[in-house]
């Protein structure tokens, strides 16, 4: 018998013992130690207490269910340098599986109690051999290999995921449908078809049970149509105080009420004592979503519009007379008799659908209703109507609000005040959440009471920002909100050289490599006092706003953004760059922070900052100029970086360096010295860190993923680069760029 001294020597034996090509196929999944053939495996080199190890797998099985993953009926247990091998049924285990459990797997796994295993086998054994092989080997129905298991809103999510993954053109009612109402479509969850004999049929006749949910069950072009809809519970109840300071300043004697255009499934509004729920009136355009608000709300509300799934216009999973950017909508008579009634003040509380825009999703002519023409015909920005909540932000004033009295509490980021200018209102006061508990990434989400009084003269505001801990909303800090007017656009170098010559030599922007793509209608330029092309749009602190290469790139002949660095200016263009990588390490920070030129050239006689950015730049990975050889022959160098004779390295020596750029530029030098022993060192080129990183700094993978580098001391000094920088722009950049409003 064969002794191990590790799990993964004896794991791969196993496999290979029992002709499993785990190489071949995915079977090391979620950090289990196999899933074959409807058996989860879990290795030991010595299992002691099958009982905890028993517990672990179950976690596991736990953690399939609830990502969507079939779960395996059997659990084997090996126990490697005894050879005993434990069988256990996970329909035995049926209600710990659809439990969660929190931390590791294998730990605090010691106060399980197992049931009798089904067999025990001992691998030295040959007949024990082929009744495990055939076990695991054998053909089987899809009854005997995994589980069915119960829908419920642990799981509902991960099986609605990979539902539409493995049926790309189904829609939510083909997920979640039900024989009641006007569209008669029974969903998967209800007659399991594609899962069948993987999931039990959910019995419940109503969604309601999946009402906090429904945003995360939409397919991917609904969530795309749609946006984020979903509020949690604690900031619900945060906004409601918003809400009552607007009904605090209804005139005596008025008749009020609060409109939500964009309801969902009422979640803004399940936390209003009944009295403010009889004053509400409610909408949704999600069919699905419709269904859950009439069921949870209806008794409860003024109205629903429409009040009742008889007066419903359905079409393709929406309820077209429920689309509140549509001219129908604006005209809705029972709306319209509130609006047109001097003695009714009017609220409007909503979470309206919000999106980031970016040139692949933009708002699809199917889309553009009567909102959006108008919002055009009005003379607004051009990138601010492709987003949906711009669209509402702006209607709310246009249609709705009438009197000084009126007001909009609105949940979205700060952009429409901080740079679209679409309120210019009275700010009452207002919050800013975190936006990872709206099913989103984390970043700053607002929520503001604004009073219909024009305010001309409001520059900056404050929010308290508020974090979801634990299942309680905490106070985190205070924010600031400033307005932004100028990108950096008035920044680009627009002087025309006379001796620029045409080229056929591009970069890919992610990666600074030589671009294959074709030139197109426009020429890129060479000049020898070109080091480098700079992209540094919007106002937006993305990876998308951004971008330093050694030439031009592909994306920027073809839409016209971005401008040559060149020997004469670049110093000064960049703590352009250095502002765009602001790194936003909180949430509090994302979304509120903005790159403006609204200082102009100030920040140009700052000759510390200049040098600090210039360091700064030269020795980030996110500076993608490389040294490359060209289709046409020649080398092209990486000026902007502090290698040997570059224009970054001499020009640096006309400043004064103090410790701790001294520090950054020994470690630097340490680098080169690391790098010019290895194989694929090019002595003619000039080298800065991202080009280390990618070509020079190599790695192997293990079995298990881990990445085991070549040079482990040149990869330890690359990680000390980065530590040391984040330190350096902390301590030496960041007040100054906010000072001279590059960050603002």
């Amino acid at each position: 018998m064969k002794i191990y001294t590790t799990e993964r020597e004896g794991q791969i034996d196993f496999f290979k013992n029992f002709q499993i090509d785990y190489e071949r196929y995915p079977i090391l999944i979620d950090y289990t130690d196999g899933v074959w053939n409807g058996c989860l495996f879990e290795f030991k080199l010595v299992i002691d207490n099958p009982n905890k190890v028993l517990f672990q797998a179950i976690k596991y099985l736990s953690k399939m269910r609830i990502k969507g993953e079939s779960v395996p009926a059997t659990i084997i247990l090996v126990s490697l340098n005894t050879s005993d091998c434990y069988i256990y049924k996970s329909e035995d285990y049926y209600e710990q599986i659809h439990q969660i459990y929190f931390g590791g797997s294998s730990l605090n796994n010691e106060k399980f109690i197992a049931k009798e295993y089904k067999h025990k086998l001992n691998l030295n054994r040959e007949m024990d051999v082929t009744q495990l092989f055939h076990l695991i080997k054998s053909k089987k129905e899809i009854t005997e290999m995994y589980i069915p298991i119960e829908i419920n809103e642990d799981c509902i999510v991960g099986w609605a995921e990979r539902f539409y993954r493995e049926n790309p053109n189904a829609k939510k009612g083909d997920f979640i449908g039900s024989d009641e109402g006007i569209v008669p479509i029974i969903g998967e969850i209800r007659e399991p078809k594609h899962f069948k004999g993987l999931i039990k049929p959910y019995r419940t006749k109503s969604n309601q049970k999946f009402k906090y949910l429904m945003d995360k069950l939409n397919d991917r072009q609904k969530k795309k149509d749609l946006g984020a809809f979903y509020t949690p519970v604690q900031y619900c109840k945060k906004a409601i105080e918003l809400v009552r300071s607007a009904i605090e300043i209804v005139p005596e004697g008025n008749d009020y009420i609060i409109l939500d255009r964009c309801a969902g499934t009422g979640n803004l509004e399940a936390f209003l004592t009944e009295e403010e729920l009889s004053h509400c009136i409610l909408s949704t355009f999600e069919y699905y979503e419709y269904k859950v608000l009439l069921e949870r709300l209806g008794d409860k509300v003024r109205a629903i519009i429409p009040p009742t799934e008889n007066n419903v216009n359905y079409s393709s999973g929406y309820i077209l007379n429920a689309n509140a950017l549509d001219k129908e909508y604006i005209n809705n008579e029972l709306i319209k008799s509130y609006i047109d009634n001097p003695k009714c003040t009017i609220i409007l509380y909503e979470n309206p659908p919000y999106r980031d825009i970016t040139a692949q999703d933009k708002i699809e002519t199917k889309e553009k209703n009567y909102v959006y023409e108008e919002f055009i015909k009005n003379g607004t920005d051009q990138a601010a109507h492709r987003e949906i909540d711009n669209l509402f932000i702006w209607s709310a004033f246009k249609y709705y609000l009438r009197q000084e009295t009126d007001s909009y509490i609105v949940f979205s980021p700060v952009k429409y005040f901080k740079s679209l200018n679409l309120v210019k209102k009275k700010f009452i006061k207002g919050y800013a959440f975190n936006r990872k508990h709206f099913h989103s990434s984390p970043s700053v989400i607002s929520c503001i009471l604004w009073q219909n009084i024009q305010d001309n003269t409001v520059e900056e505001f404050i929010l308290p920002a508020f974090d979801i801990i634990n299942d309680e909303i905490k106070y985190i800090k205070n924010i600031t909100i400033k307005k932004a007017y100028n990108t950096f656009a008035k920044y680009a170098d627009k002087e025309k050289y006379t001796n620029d010559i045409e080229s056929v030599i591009l970069c890919e922007n992610t990666t600074g490599k030589q671009s294959q793509k074709p030139i197109g209608k426009k020429k890129a330029l060479y000049n020898k006092n070109i080091v480098g092309y700079l992209r540094a749009t919007s106002f937006n602190l993305n990876a998308n706003s951004r971008c330093l290469t050694r030439t031009i790139t592909h994306d920027a002949l073809t839409q016209s953004y971005g401008f040559y660095l060149r020997r004469n200016n670049y110093i000064e263009k960049l703590p352009l760059f250095a502002a765009k990588l602001y790194p936003q390490s909180n949430w509090y920070e994302k979304d509120i922070y903005f790159t403006t030129s609204d200082k102009g050239f100030e920040y140009i006689k700052d000759k510390e900052l200049l040098k600090k950015c210039l360091i700064y730049v030269a020795l980030s990975s996110q500076n993608k100029c490389r040294s490359f050889l060209a289709n046409d022959g020649t080398i092209l160098k990486n000026e902007i970086c502090l290698d040997k004779n570059t224009c970054a390295s001499i020009d640096l020596e006309k400043f004064k360096l103090d410790a701790d750029d001294k520090e950054l530029i020994s470690l630097y030098e340490t680098i080169l010295s690391n790098i010019q022993n290895i194989d694929s060192y090019n002595k003619n080129y000039t080298y800065g860190i991202y080009q280390i990183e990618d070509e020079l700094n190599t790695y192997k993978e293990d079995d298990y993923k881990n990445k085991i580098y070549d040079y482990p001391i040149l990869n330890g000094n690359l990680k000390t680069m980065q530590a040391k920088l984040k330190d350096y722009y902390e301590k030496c950049i960041v007040k100054k760029l906010f000072k001279y409003e590059l960050l603002k």
